[in-house]
Formats: structure tokens, C-alpha cells, sequence
């Protein structure tokens, strides 16, 4: 027999599916990164000094078990930690780079259960954004910049640092609210494989770009398509 789960319970363990993966990815990216990143009053230090890339990102996509469609708005600053006459680098842990802006315009949640309940029926809920919302979401990645090529890599994880509230609806006992955390991916390849698809540029001081990132090995079953568009403008 099935054992049935109360409902705000069983949402609540396929709800942070997601957030868990994404904070397994953001390790990912830190270990990329960790060996070559210096402690984060270092990074600042020479990030004033050379300089951030700081702008806006589009980004809306999919997520798999549970279903979530999902469309924000990023903004960004990115500390510079390393320049020369070849290339240009930011790569930061979360505590190195100031939080994220983020308007999260639309977060839609949806999960069948596979098996039916002992009365035959498939249990189902849904979850919308209250209403939309902007947060603050520590980021943490590498931008990379090769001035011979002119083509730039992004890998950016960010996590919400706060909670943010939904209205839900179960198929067997109504109604209901609720806080989740959420968290996005952006980039040019799976967290810590930005050099999947490398985007062109005309001049470093601007990087911009409008490109999908499709499931890979590592995001499939994960992730849908990304669609993102990004301006980020070197700054002082």
C-alpha cells in the first residue's frame, strides 16, 4: 500500500530538490576556483584596483521533479581579480562579490506524484509567486576573458539569501502558502564547463551576449533550457 505523505511535507521535500543540486554545482564551481582564489579581503582589495563587470542578465528556463518555469531578472557586479595584456579574470566565492539584485518575475512549481494513492487518484500541487519579488542572491563563479580571441566564458551560480513566499495549491487538501529558497544558474556550459560555448565580443569593456544553454551530461534530468541574455560593462 501506499503510504501517503501529508501534503506541505511532501512539497516541501520535492521543492528542495532543486536548491540542493544547485548547491552542490556552486561546490563545484568552488573547487574550480578555490585553488587559485585568494581570501576574500585580498580579492576585494584587487577587484578596486582593476576594476568589475557589472550589469544585467535575463535569464528564464525550466527545472525537472518538481516542474518549475521560471523568469528573472540579474544584476551584477563581478569583482576583476587578475589582468594582463591577454586576458582578463573574475573568479569569486560567494563572500568576494557584493549579493545579486534579483526581480524574480515569475516562479511556477508543478508535481504529479507517479503513484496513486489507495483511492486510485494521482496526488498533485502547484505553487505561484505571491506576487513578484526582488531579492538579494550571493553569486559565485568565473568569468573568463581571452583579449587574443575575443570570446568570453561565464559560469554563475547564485543562491537566495532569503526565503520567498508562494501560494499554493494541493489536489487533496487546498489551499496553502508557503517560503522556499531558490536558486539560478547562469553561463556558457555547466557549472564549472564554461568553455562549452565561449561567446564572441568586439570590445572587453563590454561583454554581451544572447545564448541558450541546452541540457548537458551534467544538467540533464536537472535542468531544461536556459535562455539568457547578458550586458555586463567593465567598470571602476
Amino acid at each position: 500500500m501506499h503510504t501517503e505523505i501529508a501534503p506541505p511535507q511532501a512539497e516541501a521535500a520535492r521543492s528542495s530538490n532543486g536548491t540542493r543540486w544547485a548547491q552542490r554545482m556552486s561546490a563545484a564551481i568552488t573547487v574550480a576556483i578555490v585553488a587559485c582564489a585568494a581570501g576574500p579581503a585580498a580579492v576585494l582589495a584587487q577587484s578596486t584596483k582593476l576594476g568589475a563587470y557589472a550589469g544585467t542578465i535575463n535569464v528564464s528556463g525550466t527545472e525537472v521533479s518538481p516542474q518549475v518555469l521560471y523568469r528573472a531578472t540579474v544584476k551584477v557586479n563581478l569583482p576583476v581579480t587578475e589582468r594582463d595584456s591577454r586576458s582578463v579574470t573574475s573568479d569569486f566565492l560567494s563572500e568576494d562579490a557584493p549579493n545579486a539584485s534579483v526581480l524574480l518575475s515569475q516562479w511556477d512549481i508543478s508535481f504529479k506524484e507517479k503513484s496513486a494513492e489507495s483511492d486510485g487518484k494521482f496526488s498533485s500541487w502547484t505553487c505561484a509567486l505571491a506576487a513578484p519579488v526582488e531579492i538579494a542572491m550571493k553569486p559565485t563563479g568565473i568569468l573568463n576573458v581571452d583579449l587574443d580571441k575575443k570570446k568570453h566564458e561565464l559560469s554563475l551560480m547564485l543562491l537566495s539569501t532569503q526565503e520567498v513566499a508562494f501560494n499554493c495549491v494541493h489536489s487533496r487538501s487546498g489551499a496553502y502558502k508557503k517560503k522556499l529558497g531558490v536558486a539560478l544558474y547562469i553561463g556558457t556550459g555547466a557549472p564549472g564547463k564554461q568553455g562549452l560555448a565561449p561567446q564572441s565580443f568586439a570590445d572587453a569593456a563590454r561583454l554581451s551576449a544572447k545564448y541558450t544553454l541546452m541540457p548537458t551530461a551534467e544538467t540533464k534530468g536537472q535542468y531544461g533550457p536556459i535562455v539568457q541574455e547578458w550586458d555586463l560593462r567593465w567598470v571602476r
